[in-house]
């Protein structure tokens, strides 16, 4: 029922929603979730932890009008990977998610979709360069490499070549583009 209610509201306000100022054309979304803590006493069903109860929100944000195009509420134990496994985006999105969304088979199915994920790496993640490229330091851009994993496991999960983009704003950080 709920699920319904969104999408006849997000129907709605889609043609209301305002465009955005980005400097490319691809869909934009971002992938992010929380857990609600409740009350295992009065919800029962929604099991966490041996003393406490929640739900997680999975929300998927489309920033052409900033709408919450994806919502999902799971149990509190659901990974962000699984939810994310659900998502169905169109071809040539960006998708910007945190480390939670790491994951080579998935990194996989969104590169075989003609899908690009933004997203800093998990810590020891293995790789190696390939090519690295001049960077506009003056921009903030610290590296613009591109990588392949070496581990086993990503070798055989993500066997693409992917685009690592080391930037620093006021705060260090380092996002990668996996395409």
């Amino acid at each position: 029922m709920y699920e319904e209610l969104h999408g006849r509201l997000l129907g709605r306000c889609q043609a209301k929603a305002p465009g955005h100022d980005f400097r490319f054309k691809a869909k934009l979304f971002s992938l992010d979730s929380t857990t609600v803590d409740l009350c295992l006493s009065v919800f029962p069903w929604a099991k966490f932890r041996r003393t406490k109860g929640a739900v997680k929100v999975h929300v998927g944000l489309d920033h052409a009008g900033y709408l919450p195009t994806f919502v999902r509420v799971t149990n509190g134990k659901t990974s962000d990977i699984k939810a994310a496994r659900a998502l169905k985006l169109p071809p040539g999105s960006i998708v910007a998610a945190d480390r939670a969304y790491v994951d080579f088979a998935w990194i996989d199915s969104l590169i075989s979709k003609g899908l690009h994920l933004v997203t800093r790496l998990k810590r020891g993640m293995k790789y190696r360069v390939v090519e690295t490229r001049a960077v506009n330091a003056k921009r903030g851009v610290t590296s613009d490499e591109t990588i392949e994993f070496t581990s086993s496991q990503g070798r055989k999960r993500c066997p693409h070549r992917l685009r690592r983009v080391g930037y620093v704003p006021d705060k260090p950080s380092a996002w990668t583009l996996l395409t």
